[in-house]
């Protein structure tokens, strides 16, 4: 069964323009992966020493086929790249579903 969902990520905490570049190659890199490039947007946000990376679906949902299996193993191997490069990174998932409106 498919569903549809928003989707929004973001990783925050990052100190300077390094951590944030470096944070946009990966979390463009995994969009595409994924296949979801032509569906999620990246993008980079924040000022100085609070700077963060999004990827947004925006209003937009995308159709997923077996999102509930997918969904923990992708914000698991996600949050464990990212960590792995910016140990202080934090990483947050929002996913909205169709029923949540």
């Amino acid at each position: 069964m498919s569903v549809n969902v928003g989707v929004f990520v973001e990783i925050s905490g990052l100190r300077d323009d390094r951590e944030q570049v470096g944070m946009t190659t990966l979390l463009t890199e995994v969009v595409r992966a994924e296949r979801l490039d032509d569906e999620v947007f990246v993008s980079m946000r924040g000022e100085g020493d609070d700077l963060a990376v999004c990827a947004d679906s925006g209003d937009h949902k995308v159709i997923f086929a077996g999102f509930f299996r997918w969904q923990a193993d992708f914000e698991r191997r996600l949050t464990t790249r990212a960590t792995q490069l910016v140990p202080h990174a934090r990483v947050r998932f929002g996913w909205e579903h169709e029923d949540d409106f």
